[in-house]
Parts: C-alpha cells; sequence; structure tokens
C-alpha cells in the first residue's frame, strides 16, 4: 500500500471540502438570476422525475469507486491517496443525494477505510499511523457528508425561492405592463429599471429609448425635446429642475401636468424601500373637466357667465387682505337696473333675461385681467377694481352708465331703453373689513336712485355719511 501521512489526509479533505463548498456557494450567489431560476427549475424537475436514482446513485457510486479503488491497488498499481478519493465519493453523493445518501457513502468509504487500514491478516488491526487516519476518516467523513447535505438543502431552498420570485417579478410585470396608469420603477440613482406600455404610449416613448433604462432626467429631456407640455424652452429648465428636486426629495403629494394636447396626467412620486422610485402617471383628464364644470357652476352665474356672489365674496376677500398688507388703492363699483321690474313685467322675462346678459356684457368691455365683475343677486351687479383710486373708477363707471343708456335692446318692433344706477366706493384705513366697504358702495348706489336714477354716486374717501352725487347730462 502507498500511505501518506496523516498530514497529507487531512489536507485533501479540507481542500476537498473548500472544493465542494465553493462549488456550492457559487451556484447560490454568483449565478445570473435567470441561471438561478434555470437551475432551480432543473433541480426541482429532476428531484420529482427520478427521486429514487438519486437516492442510491451516490452510494452505488461510491460503492463502485472504493471497490474500484481495492482492485486496482491489489492487482494493477499502488493508488494514491485513496482515502482522499472514496471522500470525494462521499461529498459527490451528499451534493446530488442530500443527508441520507451521503451519510449512506460515507458508512461505505469507512467499511473500505477500515479494510484497506488494517494490518495484513489482521482485520481491525491498525498500526499508530493507521490507526489515527481510520479516526481522522471517522470524524470528517459523516461531519463533511453532514455539512454538504446541509448545504446543499439550503441551496435548493434559496433556488426554490429564487425561482418562487423570479415568476413573482415576471407576474408583477406583467400586470404593470396591462396596467392603463404609466409606471416607471427608478433606481437610488434615479435611473429607469421598469417602463410600462402606459407611460410609453402617453409620452410617446420609443420602445428602443425606454429598454436602455435611461435616467429619469432623460425621460423629461424626451418629454421637452417632444413638445409634450407645450412650454417655452426658459420655462422647461425650470419646470425639469423642479421636478427632479421634487423626485429626490420623495415628495409624495401629486401633482396634475398639463400637456401640449389639453389633456392632463396626474403625477405621483413613492419612495422605495432600497432607497429607489416608484412614479404614477395616470390620466385625469376627464376627471380634472369634470372638477373644473363644478367649479364652475359653483363660481359662475348660470344666465350671464360671470362671477356669481358668493365667488365675488370671495375675490374681495383676498382683495381686501392685499390692500391692508401693501397699502394699494382699491375700489368697488355696485349698479343696479333702473326700473327691472317694469321691464319684466312689461316685455316679459325672456326680455328681462336678454337684459340682464347685455348689462352682464358692458360690464365686462374694457376689463382688465386683474378686476372682478359678479353678479350679486337680480339686477344687482359688481365690479372690483384693484389699484385703482376713487377719481378712476368715477370714470370708468360713468363711462360704463353712458354706454349702457345709448345701447337700447331690440325687442320686436320696439326697442328696450335701459339705464343703471352705479354707487362707487374706495377703501380706506377707517373701514374695520370687506362688508364695510360693500355697504359704503351700495350707500352710494341707493343715493343714485335717490337722486333720479342713472346717475353716477360716489362715497367721501373719508366719511361713509357724505356722498357726493354726479346727475347724468
Amino acid at each position: 500500500m502507498n500511505l501518506l501521512p496523516v498530514s497529507s489526509i487531512i489536507s485533501s479533505i479540507l481542500a476537498s471540502s473548500e472544493v465542494i463548498c465553493a462549488c456550492i456557494a457559487a451556484r447560490i450567489y454568483c449565478a445570473p438570476p435567470n441561471a438561478v431560476a434555470l437551475d432551480s427549475i432543473r433541480a426541482v424537475g429532476l428531484r420529482m422525475k427520478m427521486p429514487h436514482w438519486l437516492k442510491i446513485v451516490g452510494p452505488v457510486i461510491t460503492f463502485v469507486v472504493v471497490g474500484g479503488i481495492l482492485l486496482t491497488d491489489r492487482y494493477l498499481f499502488p493508488v494514491p491517496n485513496p482515502g482522499a478519493i472514496s471522500f470525494l465519493a462521499v461529498v459527490f453523493s451528499a451534493y446530488f443525494g442530500g443527508i441520507g445518501c451521503g451519510l449512506v457513502s460515507a458508512a461505505i468509504s469507512l467499511a473500505y477505510a477500515v479494510v484497506y487500514f488494517s494490518a495484513p491478516g489482521q482485520f481491525l488491526h491498525f498500526s499508530p499511523d493507521n490507526l489515527a487516519r481510520v479516526i481522522i476518516l471517522f470524524l470528517a467523513t459523516p461531519a463533511t457528508a453532514l455539512m454538504v447535505g446541509i448545504l446543499q438543502a439550503r441551496a435548493e431552498r434559496m433556488l426554490q425561492n429564487e425561482r418562487r420570485n423570479s415568476q413573482e417579478l415576471t407576474s408583477l410585470r406583467a400586470a404593470l405592463d396591462e396596467s392603463d396608469v404609466g409606471i416607471v420603477l427608478l433606481d437610488r440613482e434615479l435611473r429607469a429599471q421598469f417602463i410600462n406600455r402606459a407611460y410609453r404610449r402617453i409620452w410617446r416613448l420609443p420602445n428602443e429609448f425606454a429598454d436602455k433604462k435611461p435616467a429619469f432626467v432623460g425621460l423629461l429631456y424626451h418629454a421637452r425635446d417632444t413638445g409634450m407640455y407645450g412650454l417655452s424652452p426658459l420655462e422647461m429648465e425650470g419646470f425639469i429642475a423642479k421636478r427632479i428636486e421634487l423626485v429626490r426629495a420623495g415628495d409624495t403629494n401629486p401633482i396634475d401636468l398639463r400637456l401640449g394636447n389639453g389633456e392632463v396626467i396626474r403625477f405621483r412620486c413613492k419612495a422605495l424601500s432600497d432607497g429607489g422610485r416608484m412614479l404614477h402617471y395616470g390620466n385625469v383628464s376627464d376627471l380634472v373637466r369634470r372638477a373644473d364644470e363644478l367649479t364652475e357652476l359653483a363660481t359662475v352665474d348660470g344666465l350671464t357667465g360671470i362671477y356669481n356672489r358668493r365667488h365675488f365674496l370671495k375675490r374681495l376677500e383676498g382683495e381686501w387682505t392685499r390692500y391692508r398688507r401693501y397699502g394699494h388703492p382699491l375700489s368697488l363699483l355696485i349698479l343696479d337696473i333702473d326700473y327691472f321690474k317694469s321691464i319684466n313685467d312689461g316685455f316679459g322675462h325672456d326680455v328681462g333675461d336678454q337684459v340682464l346678459v347685455f348689462v352682464a356684457r358692458m360690464c365686462g368691455d374694457g376689463k382688465r385681467s386683474s378686476d372682478t365683475i359678479a353678479r350679486l343677486e337680480g339686477e344687482e351687479f359688481a365690479i372690483l377694481l384693484p389699484e385703482t383710486k376713487l377719481d378712476a373708477a368715477y370714470v370708468f363707471a360713468e363711462r360704463l352708465r353712458t354706454a349702457v343708456a345709448t345701447s337700447p335692446i331690440p325687442c320686436g318692433d320696439c326697442r328696450v331703453e335701459i339705464t343703471v344706477s352705479i354707487g362707487v366706493a374706495v377703501a380706506h384705513a377707517d373701514m374695520s373689513d370687506p362688508s364695510e366697504f360693500m355697504k359704503r358702495a351700495d350707500d352710494a348706489l341707493y343715493a343714485a336712485k335717490r337722486a333720479g336714477r342713472n346717475q353716477v354716486a360716489r362715497a367721501h374717501d373719508t366719511q361713509s355719511p357724505k356722498i357726493r352725487r354726479t346727475t347724468a347730462s
């Protein structure tokens, strides 16, 4: 026999263990995801199809190996380091068959070792060196079989979990692709890892560009270059910088993005636990359109198309706050159609409605974007004039009164003469709130009516009881 030192046996065992453990670790950790999933499918399929073969192949191979070693050593030539060879057979058995197969193969290998290391003609009698070798093998072989079997079982579980995760990820991607909501998954560097079909459709993103996993800023630049937003280049640069800042911060507040074609896309950002971001893009054009319609119903007078009393009071409150803060002039006109009840009674409500619409249109002629026109109730209207002093407001009111008085409305064979009375007031520091401001303008209106109608009266800019009336020429 060609017996090696005990240290050589230990070294061979350790080397073999390192090799097989490295193989298992590489299979678990180093294989790419697709390879891991494929290995898992193969491993599970192999165990389902040939469980009995897997249980006996290891011990059979171990028996053949140790038998071959005995015959070769006796009849052909001395086998170098036979213990290591039989040990590898045990590892192979445990790797493919599990712990049970490994232990059976270990028993076969140890039986061979007992025979191999026994003194010639004296079974179970060992020299001191051989006894040490046998003890080491008895300790190391079963332990290695257990270790490899445990590692292999762990590897199988991890591969099966990886396969399930891979299937779940595939199903999730398929579901996201079927969604009508645009979805973009970004990594911590804000590079797109997944872009579903809805996003590509909404933003007209070519598949070749999306499949390159562009950065988030690249997606914004694509929308800019294709004119999706309809913004000027200067506005677009600021818009892109703001969007990137919000996504980096993980701001979850929804943002409505109005596209150049009139559609409205609601954007949401969700910060993920791995530092990435999930972006949602939902087309809410119909919802926004309905909301705008409801807002219009709540703020606009249905007959005349100008603001109603409720919205006017809201605008007045805002302008009053600005006046108190900055001290800029603020004027208010309240006008009433003279003898409107007689028009309704004499010509009918249809003509009365035409008169209301006509006066509302006349109020809007020459209106600035900052001005607010509203129908307060019945035949009473109000015009709020920011950045306007009392004298300028009076000139505006006189021009409006004259335009109405010189523009009769045709009604069949006759023409309906219309006049209006207007009260003008300017905000002043001695006023406590917007209601007092309206009261002064209202007082001026009634002063104009008492003076004979078809007139403009203005409240004195310091004391409300003093009314200065200007009679129409």
